[in-house]
């Protein structure tokens, strides 16, 4: 593996990328190497768990949730990503067998026809929140009628001006919600020490990876874009194993700090990420050997909220849940962006979403508009979740989009 060449990686599965930016791109990492691998073996270790007799629950793998279940001694699964490492054979089951239309995100098709295809062999209890995504609920409906147990938790967006006495009833549901799933998930377990000692855990974590965003702003080619990204998805889950996620982490951070001023500092363009977790893993390969370099991250798992550990623990999930920065509007995430761009000197920001999913796509044309009236270059890019390559034309607009970034870089420096 060691000696595949470029050439050999471009038309290879997800988890060919994955393996090759361990085995060839990051061997001078062992931190980058064991998030890689935490990585692939998510989904497999939760399997395993369960198969073992342990407590496990599909969740969307956030803050609250996978706070909330560790704290029972439950192992979070993110659902979302059953579907990253997949056959492809899991679409094409989802549009086939229950008549998914084409046009549907590919994210829960994939989904979808893994559930299906994996009955019987993972956890079969399932928790997820209303809120996220409407064709998330509607193929949750249908896997109930192969033996999972689903829980959703009823709640909708905080409106963007409301009254007290609103926001109170808002907050009050929210409570109400989390209590039906403590009851429905572990009855009679919950400890309100234990929930908060998890609220800690993850603030702590939160503070570490943006530990690493610093010391990756003065050696940017330490860690390529693609690992760094999939340590961020780990942010809250832990990939199922918080004590090892939380060590790769250390260990990422001693091995920046041991680098010498100018390691790993090639001129690069900086970028930010803003949208979904990029699913075509060539994508972020094309950035990084374009000359470009993702530091500042937009995307669902947000480093820098953090909960409240002062207050009751489940009113610390309210408050989370509330106050996220993903729960905000378009033009509230557009200024977060704008400031992380600055810390980080990004001169040019990449939009990503989903095919088929009309919130991303909405999104990520609001914050575009905005970007465009400051004046900052952005590329918009509809990705698929489907297993397999990227088309050749959206690896060229990257490169070029990075390329002229990096030129105006430069030019910038000489002038």
């Amino acid at each position: 593996m060691a000696e595949q060449s470029k050439s050999n990686i471009e038309n290879k599965t997800q988890l060919d990328h994955v393996i090759y930016s361990r085995d060839v791109v990051h061997k001078h990492s062992k931190a980058t190497q064991n998030i890689l691998n935490l990585c692939i073996d998510y989904i497999d270790y939760c399997k395993r768990a369960f198969q073992e007799g342990n407590e496990v629950i599909w969740t969307s793998g956030m803050g609250t949730d996978s706070s909330l279940f560790y704290s029972l001694g439950i192992i979070p699964a993110s659902f979302t990503e059953i579907g990253r490492l997949c056959s492809a054979d899991a679409v094409v089951l989802a549009e086939d067998f229950f008549q998914v239309p084409n046009e549907t995100c590919a994210m829960v098709k994939s989904d979808l026809g893994e559930f299906y295809l994996q009955r019987g062999t993972i956890a079969n209890r399932l928790f997820y929140s209303s809120k996220a995504c409407e064709p998330y609920n509607v193929a949750f409906q249908l896997i109930e009628d192969y033996g999972y147990d689903v829980h959703v938790m009823d709640v909708g967006f905080g409106p963007k001006k409301a009254s007290q006495d609103r926001i109170d009833n808002i907050k009050k549901h929210y409570r109400d919600e989390y209590i039906k799933a403590i009851e429905w998930a572990a009855p009679g377990r919950y400890d309100p020490e234990k929930l908060r000692s998890e609220l800690i855990f993850y603030n702590k974590i939160q503070r570490k990876i943006r530990t690493i965003f610093n010391l990756r702003a003065y050696h940017p080619t330490y860690i390529g874009s693609l690992p760094m990204m999939l340590l961020l998805m780990g942010n809250a889950h832990y990939f199922g194993k918080p004590l090892e996620y939380e060590a790769t982490l250390d260990r990422l951070i001693e091995e920046l700090s041991d680098l010498k001023p100018g390691e790993y500092h090639d001129e690069k363009a900086i970028l930010c990420w803003s949208g979904a977790r990029g699913q075509e893993f060539n994508i972020f390969e094309a950035i990084d050997e374009a000359g470009g370099a993702v530091l500042s991250w937009n995307i669902p798992n947000n480093t820098v909220h953090e909960f409240n550990t002062e207050i009751d623990p489940i009113d610390a999930l309210v408050e989370f849940e509330l106050g996220d920065l993903i729960s905000g509007t378009s033009e509230n995430a557009s200024r977060y962006i704008i400031k992380d761009m600055e810390k980080y000197n990004a001169t040019g920001v990449i939009f990503y979403a989903y095919l088929g999913c009309s919130f991303a796509t909405i999104d990520i044309e609001l914050k575009r508009k905005y970007f465009k009236e400051h004046n900052i270059p952005g590329l918009s890019l509809i990705g698929s979740f489907d297993v397999g390559t990227v088309t050749g034309q959206v690896t060229t607009r990257v490169r070029a989009f990075v390329e002229m970034l990096a030129k105006q870089r430069k030019e910038s420096k000489t002038a």
